[in-house]
């Protein structure tokens, strides 16, 4: 009897502290996600009522040239991320762990574009890479160097890689959230390995980064998700262009839905968006869990 009033009492502590999460969840993701997985197998302009054509979208998507480039360089700027921008975020945290001269200072500058609006960055850079009035072109014509400039965001050359450029160097999160984990590794296990005659360099191979593998790998997922929903650098920067060589998911499902005002198109594309997200996210706990076990 006890026992059951217990299980009772912690019962009705996981409603009353779960309940609202958990309430959250469905009206905000659950059941959006339905809603998009039904309308997918639709033609829908938005109003009125939506006709069933069944997987004629999903189909359309598997043909549409602009859809492929949407997903290869989505993939392209997740790649960039886990092994550029994550490697970067890690070495500056290493660094900074070890408190040189004006760390906090250059922790603060580093983080300080995180709490920046990425609209705002966007056009920054917009401005930055502009051919006739942008620093950078300035500033390679001022060392000598002006045959290099030219117009990098319509060039289908560089445009993927000059809307990359704030994403890879704005590093402050992820070296704030490996920063933060790095402080909780052992001292005694760091000082154990000094006297075992390991450098800087062997401990941080060997001692700090894997006892942060696990923020890493949460970082990766952090790192996917952005990418997914990343709208803001191709939009601002070149509008998906040119010839579609910064067109990303999320950029290609907004085009549908309120230039095309293809919603049922969208929604399937958005399904596909969340079904790579979700691959991404298993291959990352996988590697993860094949670490830890070897």
């Amino acid at each position: 009897m006890a026992k059951t009033r217990k299980l009772t009492a912690k019962t009705r502590q996981l409603v009353i502290y779960l309940g609202p999460s958990i309430v959250l969840a469905l009206g905000f993701i659950v059941l959006p996600l339905i809603f998009i997985i039904v309308m997918s197998f639709t033609q829908w302009a938005g109003l009125g009522p939506a006709k069933y054509i069944g997987i004629d979208n999903f189909k359309y998507l598997y043909h549409d040239p602009s859809f492929r480039s949407a997903i290869y360089n989505t993939l392209i700027w997740g790649a960039v991320g886990l092994f550029v921008q994550t490697p970067l975020c890690l070495v500056t945290a290493l660094v900074l762990s070890r408190r040189p001269f004006m760390w906090k200072f250059i922790r603060t500058l580093l983080f300080v574009p995180s709490v920046v609006s990425t609209t705002i960055l966007a056009l920054v850079w917009y401005f930055m890479f502009d051919p006739e009035i942008g620093l950078v072109n300035g500033t390679l014509t001022a060392v000598g160097l002006k045959s290099l400039a030219h117009s990098w965001l319509s060039d289908p050359s560089t445009a993927q890689g000059a809307i990359m450029v704030p994403f890879v160097i704005y590093i402050g999160f992820g070296m704030v959230l490996f920063l933060t984990q790095i402080s909780t590794v052992p001292k005694d296990i760091l000082e154990a390995a000094q006297l075992d005659g390991a450098n800087v360099w062997r401990q941080d191979l060997h001692v700090t980064i894997p006892s942060i593998r696990r923020a890493i790998a949460l970082w990766a997922l952090f790192l996917v998700g952005y990418v997914l929903r990343m709208f803001e650098y191709p939009y601002i920067m070149t509008d998906g262009g040119p010839i579609n060589r910064t067109m990303n998911v999320s950029l290609y499902i907004y085009d549908q839905m309120v230039t095309a005002n293809q919603y049922g198109l969208a929604m399937a594309a958005g399904v596909v968006t969340v079904v790579l997200g979700a691959v991404l996210m298993a291959s990352i706990l996988l590697v993860l869990r094949w670490i830890e076990s070897a």
